[in-house]
């Protein structure tokens, strides 16, 4: 796996990570909206460019974010029990690289 990163930043040089397909990542989750106690963000590899596939959302905004369709390692049941889900397409704002095993 992926050198260990601070959130969104290269611990070292504190420069972004690079996404792209083959990268393996974990999904933050959003927990203001619900804490989802016992559930762990879930981990995955991104296998595809959203956009290029034509599977962005769309969502007009002032500030255009990549999004990308993560494989989770194994099927996810999301916060609102939801699922299972074999992929999902995620904001890159909601991943982080996975950390070494």
């Amino acid at each position: 796996m992926r050198k260990a990163r601070e959130r969104g930043a290269d611990a070292a040089t504190g420069t972004p990570p690079r996404f792209g397909v083959g990268v393996q990542v974990v999904v933050r989750l959003d927990r203001e909206a619900d804490p989802g106690e016992g559930v762990q963000d879930p981990g995955g590899v991104i296998i595809a460019d959203a956009a290029a596939a034509g599977l962005a959302l769309y969502a007009p905004t002032m500030v255009r974010e990549a999004v990308w369709v993560v494989q989770f390692e194994e099927p996810f049941y999301g916060l609102d029990g939801s699922g299972p889900h074999e992929t999902a397409r995620v904001p890159q704002s909601r991943l982080e690289a996975a950390p070494e095993a």
